[in-house]
Order: structure tokens, then sequence, then C-alpha cells
């Protein structure tokens, strides 16, 4: 809302916030001030009480990535740690400069500050170690990125490597072996200060990843990607297990329908009660190969009218801004988590009716 407080009658009380989320900083909002008003002065403790009771009642088992760190401490369900500060967020279009000495150092003291507190803890699934990084099919552009920039480690190894020929190729090639080593020295450094818990991968944008990144990514202990779609190809998860051998994981998925201001989202469907039906299709069609372990919802609540940090404002929420659970979705979710065993495991088939979309 910063630079749109003109566009408000009113705007929510000095210091009242959404809580920092995996490490994004604390936001102005006017879902904690209605909160606020509907539970009072303790408007978090109850909050989060009702939260996990409702992710009970819905059959949701795990607190998703991007979640605020006190769902965790309650050791009532599951959850899932997002780990930053490798360099993908000052680097060159996600790709750090691996080659620094410094490198294995800044990964070491990231992963010592953000794995060794949860190591010993039950409830924690394991770690994400980036999301979407913008460079795949971009490699060429990443190099060029590279050579442009100030002198530095990964510019000399990019400028020793193309002096054996400077082809869309050989760029690609370099791209993937710093890749390599991203991976080697970030995850050598997560099981180093916890070596208890899974590493679910670096989360991937797209439907059909490319085979390079796939391959790469053998060295984790799931394969994590998110995939924004009406249903995920059966040939992608089959692809993926097949160059892996390691289970699937969607880190991220919706639907939306626009309405109230807002816009559909990703993945649009015709109303309210077709969001549970492609809700329905997207995670039992999903459920039903051997390799898949869980797909997570994004988000919990719809976002803001006039757009969140950079500018989404999709209706794509379990609840809306009021805290109003959307009864057709949540319904639908609990007739299919009910199911998601036998789906699972081939007794019973996976729900078959597609969403309308008009």
């Amino acid at each position: 809302m910063q630079g749109r407080e003109s566009y408000y009658a009113a705007l929510p009380p000095a210091g009242l916030v959404a809580p920092p989320t995996s490490g994004r900083p604390a936001q102005p909002g006017f879902y904690p001030w209605n909160l606020s008003r509907r539970f009072g002065p303790d408007w978090n403790t109850k909050w989060i009480d009702l939260a996990i009771r409702r992710l009970e009642d819905w059959g949701l088992n795990t607190i998703g990535n991007w979640s605020d760190s006190r769902l965790w401490d309650t050791h009532k369900k599951a959850y899932i740690v997002f780990l930053r500060g490798w360099g993908m967020e000052t680097g060159y279009m996600g790709m750090p400069d691996v080659y620094s000495p410094e490198f294995p150092r800044i990964a070491d003291k990231a992963a010592a500050e953000q794995c060794a507190p949860h190591k010993n803890d039950p409830y924690l699934l394991g770690y994400f170690i980036g999301n979407e990084p913008p460079w795949p099919g971009r490699e060429s552009l990443v190099v060029d990125t590279i050579l442009e920039r100030p002198p530095s480690a990964i510019q000399r190894e990019a400028k020793a490597f193309l002096a054996q020929g400077d082809t869309p190729e050989r760029r690609k090639e370099f791209i993937y072996r710093a890749f390599d080593k991203y991976l080697e020295v970030v995850n050598a450094a997560v099981r180093r200060h916890d070596p208890n818990h899974l590493n679910l991968g670096l989360r991937f944008g797209g439907e059909v990843p490319q085979p390079e990144i796939v391959r790469a990514s053998r060295t984790f202990d799931v394969y994590s990607l998110n995939v924004y779609s009406y249903s995920i190809e059966p040939k992608v998860l089959s692809r993926i297990y097949e160059l892996t051998g390691r289970p699937i994981l969607v880190g991220e998925f919706h639907n939306g329908t626009p309405g109230r201001g807002l816009a559909a989202g990703l993945v649009q469907v015709r109303d309210l009660k077709e969001r549970g039906v492609a809700y329905r299709y997207y995670v039992e069609q999903a459920a039903a190969f051997p390799a898949f372990i869980g797909v997570s919802w994004f988000t919990w609540a719809d976002e803001p009218v006039l757009g969140r940090m950079d500018g989404e404002n999709y209706n794509i929420g379990l609840v809306d801004v009021m805290d109003r659970p959307y009864r057709d979705l949540v319904e639908a979710m609990k007739v299919t988590h009910r199911r998601l065993y036998a789906v699972h495991s081939g007794q019973q088939p996976p729900f078959s009716r597609k969403a309308k979309v008009q």
C-alpha cells in the first residue's frame, strides 16, 4: 500500500502489521486489522489457534512455505522452512558467484543460522533452498550479465571457459557447471548443520522443466517444482522420476476467479464453486502418480485489492480479507483429503471432472 495511501478511506493503525514470513519483512495490511477487530488485543494468539484448528478440520497436514514462523512453534503440524542467504537474490539472474572463495563461507554461515536451530525438531519436514530462479532458459543472457558486470571470480571463469569457443551451447554448459557447484556447496552446508531433515530442493517454476535441471537435482532428497496449471501432466512426472529417482513435491499451485476488485490469479475458473472442482482435479490427479508425495496451496488469504509489494491482487485465498472461509473450496478440499491415501495407493480412481472455466 506504500505510495497508495490516498486511495483508502482509512488505513490500518500504526504498528498493526502482518508478521514477517520466511525472511520477508512485516507488512501493514487490512487482514491483520480485521483479525484485531474480530479477536481483540490478543488477536495474534487467537488467530494462530484458529488457524491450526482449521488446518486439522480441513485435512491439511503441513504448514507450507512462506508461513508465519509462530505456527511452527505450536508443534501441532509439520512445517517446511525456506532458506535464504546464498546470494540468489543479489547474483546474476539468480546465479550467485559460486567461484568466489567467499561463497562456501557465506553458504556455511547461512546454513548455520537457519538450519541448526531446527535440526532436532521432529515437526520439521525439511528445507527448500531456493525459489523460481529466473535464469533457466536464459543461460546466454546470464553469461552476458556476468561479462558486463564488474570483475569477479565467476567472470574470470566464464572468460576462460568461453575462450575455447563462445557458442550458445557452451554458454549453457558453463551455467550448468556453475549450477552444479552451487548445489554442491549449498547442499553440503545444509547437511552439515542439519543431518536430520530432508533437502526438498529448489522450487523451479514452469510445467516442463529442462532435463539438465532435473538431472542436476538428483542431489536433493525430493524434487520440487511450482506448477500453476489445471493439472500436472503425468508424462512430466514420469520424466522427472525417470531422471532423478526422487519423490516429487509441488511447492505452489492455486486457482481463482475474479471478483470484488481482485484478479483471478494465474489459473482462472468460472466461479467460486468451480474453485473446489479445480482443486479436487489437480490434487487427486497428481496423487495418483506413485512417486508424488504432496502439493502446497498458495495462499492462505486473498491478496490486497490494490496489490501486494509487486502488484499482485489475486482472489486465491482459502479465506477472504475478513477471515471468512470460501466454503465451496474448503468442503471440496475436505472430500479430497479423505480420499487421498486410497487414490495414491490405487484403491480408488482420482477425481475426473475438470472445472468449468467460462
